[in-house]
């Protein structure tokens, strides 16, 4: 396939290149609403969560949908930074359920976890535990 260096191409998941330098770029983020511990379906590849109010904690065991297809990526980050989400891995693999390297807590807008669906579960690619200008100055003090 040859693209023009001038051409969009945009495909249905919602993924955009850009040109043929491989500039690649995800649609404007939409809230995705965490009801329980399940999280609404995913409409295209970048959302933010957002917790039902007044909670300003909750938990995440599920992401579920109809009309997702295998190798959807996904990347999530916090509505708020007040808000402290936390995805769960599961043991039991299921339709939506989450294979994670380990449970994760998203504590600031800085945080994102990027998943990929395997026409089941939702597998982790990477995260991003984020960082505040308090714990760049710890952690420079510890490694100074």
């Amino acid at each position: 396939m040859t693209i023009a260096s001038s051409s969009v191409i945009a495909s249905a998941d919602q993924l955009k290149i850009h040109d043929a330098n491989g500039y690649l770029r995800l649609s404007a983020r939409v809230a995705l609403t965490l009801t329980g511990t399940t999280l609404a379906v995913p409409t295209q590849n970048f959302h933010t969560v957002s917790l039902v109010s007044p909670a300003t904690t909750g938990t995440c065991n599920l992401i579920t949908g109809t009309g997702l297809t295998e190798g959807f990526v996904l990347v999530l980050l916090p509505t708020t930074s007040s808000d402290n989400i936390t995805f769960t891995d599961t043991t039991t693999y299921g339709s939506g359920h989450l294979s994670l390297a380990g449970s994760f807590t998203m504590t600031g807008l800085d945080c994102t976890l990027t998943l990929i669906y395997n026409g089941t579960n939702w597998i982790e690619l990477s995260r991003t535990p984020g960082i505040t200008m308090a714990r760049a100055l710890a952690a420079a003090m510890i490694f100074a």
